[in-house]
């Protein structure tokens, strides 16, 4: 080995390494039910791990007020809306605990807010239910926008939401997953660690 091929040789090194550790660094891909990798702003539909109980996702008016809607789990057998993903780097697949946007792909709310979730109060207020809803804002990671990020978690049996947007915010939310509250005749999404979190899968729609 000459004197012009050792620095190159160890530049080459330098940079497998680095490629190698930001591999190990990123958390495992969510996959989708023909287990491939879930992208960004693709649409899917949440499909529950147990059938039985609910079907997909949608928005509905669940009281008095017509908007924003409510996010609910909706008939055994029903597709629901296809939701779409946007983590804070928008590109790519989709990894596991990161933060992220949920956006209905093609609710017709009638609703002038957006068909993004967000939780209904402050994300450190204990006091009140933290029902999941529509108008929620998309992008723009920071305290304003606390309320708007989630993000996915592997469970055994197949995956679940959470809320908890800590490293985005100059705030202690309270992070807890999201569950089933029935109100009314309506399946509504809650972040409610007490309640038995929503496990579901996505199926490209």
């Amino acid at each position: 080995m000459n004197l012009m091929e050792t620095p190159l040789l160890f530049l080459s090194l330098f940079l497998f390494s680095a490629l190698l550790c930001e591999a190990a660094q990123k958390p495992p891909a969510v996959l989708d039910t023909d287990g491939k990798a879930v992208q960004s702003g693709v649409k899917y539909y949440v499909v529950p791990v147990q059938p039985k109980q609910g079907g997909g996702l949608d928005l509905a008016s669940t009281g008095k007020e017509t908007c924003p809607k409510s996010v609910v789990q909706v008939a055994p057998k029903v597709a629901g809306d296809s939701v779409s993903f946007f983590p804070v780097k928008p590109k790519g697949a989709v990894r596991n605990g990161t933060d992220l946007n949920v956006v209905f792909s093609g609710s017709n709310t009638g609703c002038q807010e957006s068909t993004v979730w967000q939780i209904a109060h402050d994300p450190e207020n204990v006091d009140v239910v933290q029902y999941v809803l529509s108008g929620g804002d998309k992008g723009n990671p920071g305290s304003s926008t606390a309320r708007s990020w989630f993000m996915i978690l592997k469970t055994k049996n197949g995956y679940k939401f959470n809320f908890c947007p800590y490293s985005l915010c100059d705030c202690n939310p309270v992070c807890q997953d999201i569950g089933i509250k029935v109100e009314n005749g309506h399946r509504r999404l809650v972040v409610d660690s007490s309640l038995p979190p929503l496990e579901v899968n996505f199926k490209k729609a």
